[in-house]
């Protein structure tokens, strides 16, 4: 009787899983397919940043992603040195390359459906998988996020993502993250594949006790 009831127990306590989500894994596959070798795009990033007390200093910088490099074409207007390339690539290669594949990534926890009072189609992110986004440390578990979903045409597809840092965090007791807002904007290209074509990066915080901010504001323009 007791190995019974303890069966009984077992099959109670048995979690049932969520049932699949099939809009979801669509765009989970589309994303997959747009492998970063498949695409080209130059990137015009326009950074200003922000000591508190201080003037604002702002840079641009042009790159060029062929499928296979990215490389440096100016900075502040000027072109690209070949010591600015070779460190720019050294730093690129540990780092993903931005882009619409990149979706799949960050719905690698999963996400679900919530309402929306303009009756869009939105997933929200509770965390990010580990080494989605690295900020002096890896802050991925501590990010959320919400994705926008265009399901007019044959094809759904996200149309904007939006990633925050829901509190802050702290680094090694000397510096602290006190905001984190990244908004990613996706049209169709060529072919019609969806395709990155705006970011927008907000960052807050202080490190040693001196408080600052950064925003980055970033074009993609799709390589013919």
């Amino acid at each position: 009787m007791r190995s019974i009831f303890a069966a009984v127990s077992l099959v109670l306590a048995t979690p049932v899983a969520a049932a699949p989500d099939p809009l979801l894994t669509r765009i989970i596959a589309g994303a997959r397919a747009a492998s970063p070798d498949s695409i080209g795009f130059e990137r015009t990033a326009r950074t200003t940043s922000q000591d508190a007390g201080a003037a604002a200093q702002t840079s641009t910088r042009v790159e060029r992603w062929d499928g296979h490099v990215l490389t440096p074409i100016s900075i502040d207007g000027k072109p690209a040195t070949a010591d600015e390339v070779a460190k720019a690539r050294k730093v690129f290669a540990s780092r993903p390359v931005p882009g619409y594949h990149r979706i799949a990534a960050y719905l690698g926890n999963g996400a679900r459906r919530i309402a929306d009072p303009q009756g869009r189609t939105v997933y929200r992110i509770d965390s990010l998988p580990k080494d989605s986004i690295t900020v002096g440390r890896d802050v991925s578990s501590d990010m959320a996020g919400e994705v926008f979903v265009e399901t007019a045409g044959d094809q759904p597809y996200v149309s904007r993502l939006h990633l925050f840092l829901p509190k802050p965090v702290s680094f090694f007791m000397v510096a602290k993250l006190d905001a984190l807002d990244v908004v990613y904007e996706y049209r169709p290209g060529p072919g019609g594949r969806p395709a990155l074509v705006h970011t927008v990066q907000n960052m807050a915080g202080s490190q040693m006790g001196k408080a600052g901010t950064t925003r980055t504001d970033s074009t993609f323009t799709p390589l013919k």
